[in-house]
C-alpha cells in the first residue's frame, strides 16, 4: 500500500569496512573504561564481542563464496580475517569472566586495576582485539583487487584524489581521533590526517565526528571525538579502495627569479 525506502544491503567490501568500524567502536568503549570516564558495562562488552565474532565469521564465509583464485595475497588475507574472528572469540571468553567477577557495588566510573579481577580480564580481552580494525582494513584492501565488481559499491564523489583515499583508509583503520570537532591542539591531532583534510572529507559527507567516544590523549585528559566513516564514506571507499587514482596535485612552488646577466666590463 505504501512505498517504503528499504536501505540497500551492504556490498561485501562495504561490509568488511563496516566491520573494522565496529571493532574500533568496541575497543574505544573499553579504553574509556580504563581511562575512568565510563562506568563498567560488562553485559554490553560481551554482547559487542559476540556480535563482532559472528560478523567476522560471516564475512569470511562471504569471501569464500566468491571462489577467489588461491594466489597471494588472497589466502593470507582470508587467514587474517579468520584469526581476527578466533581472537574475538577469546576476547568474548575473557569478557564473560569479567562479567562474572565484577563486584556488585561497582557501578560508577573509576580507574580499574588492570592486574587483577575484572580489570585484568577486560585488559586481556582488549589486547586480543587491539589490531582488529587495521587487520580487517588491510585484508579488505588485498581482497578488493580480486573481488568481482558486484562486491564493490558504485558510489563516487567528484575530484577524489589519492590523498583523500589514504585519509579515508586511516579513518577506517580507527587511527583518527580529534578534540573540539577538528580543532585539536597539535599534541592531540592525529599524526595521519591533518585537520584541513578532515574538514574537507566532512564537508563531502564522507566522515563524521562521534563526540567523546574515543579515549583521551593523556591519562588525565578528556575523551576525544572519534572520526568515523559515514554510510556514504563506506560506499565511496569501497569504490576506490582497489582503483588507481591520480596523485594529489603538487603544492605550488615559487618560481625563482631569472639570473641577472653579468654586466660587461668597461673597456680600459
Amino acid at each position: 500500500m505504501f512505498d517504503v525506502d528499504v536501505p540497500a544491503p551492504l556490498t561485501l567490501v562495504e561490509r568488511l569496512l563496516a566491520l573494522a568500524g565496529l571493532y574500533t567502536e568496541h575497543n574505544d568503549r573499553i579504553d574509556l573504561l580504563f581511562a575512568g570516564t565510563a562506568a563498567p558495562a560488562p553485559d554490553a562488552y560481551v554482547s559487542s564481542a559476540r556480535r563482532l565474532e559472528r560478523e567476522a565469521l560471516a564475512c569470511v564465509k562471504a569471501v569464500r563464496q566468491q571462489r577467489l583464485p588461491p594466489v597471494e595475497p588472497v589466502p593470507s588475507a582470508v587467514v587474517r580475517l579468520k584469526q581476527t574472528a578466533y581472537l574475538t572469540s577469546g576476547a568474548t571468553r575473557y569478557l564473560t569472566s569479567a562479567q562474572q567477577s565484577l563486584p556488585a557495588n561497582e557501578t560508577g566510573a573509576a580507574r580499574l586495576d588492570r592486574r587483577r579481577g575484572f580489570g585484568q580480564h577486560v585488559r586481556q580481552a582488549r589486547e586480543l582485539t587491539a589490531l582488529a580494525p587495521a587487520t580487517v582494513v588491510e585484508s579488505t584492501t588485498h581482497l578488493a583487487y580480486r573481488l568481482p565488481a558486484k562486491a564493490h559499491a558504485r558510489t563516487t564523489v567528484p575530484g577524489m584524489e589519492r590523498a583523500q583515499r589514504r585519509s579515508l583508509l586511516m579513518v577506517a583503520r580507527g587511527h583518527v581521533a580529534v578534540t573540539g570537532h577538528y580543532e585539536a591542539d597539535s599534541h592531540d591531532r592525529s599524526d595521519s590526517v591533518d585537520t584541513d583534510m578532515l574538514r574537507r572529507l566532512d564537508a563531502q559527507g564522507l566522515v563524521t565526528c562521534d563526540a567523546a567516544s574515543a579515549p583521551p590523549f593523556y591519562s588525565s585528559g578528556l575523551p576525544r571525538d572519534r572520526v568515523r566513516l559515514t554510510s556514504l564514506g563506506l560506499s565511496v571507499l569501497s569504490t576506490v579502495i582497489a582503483a588507481p587514482l591520480p596523485a594529489s596535485p603538487p603544492a605550488a612552488r615559487p618560481v625563482p627569479a631569472p639570473a641577472t646577466a653579468p654586466s660587461a666590463r668597461a673597456r680600459r
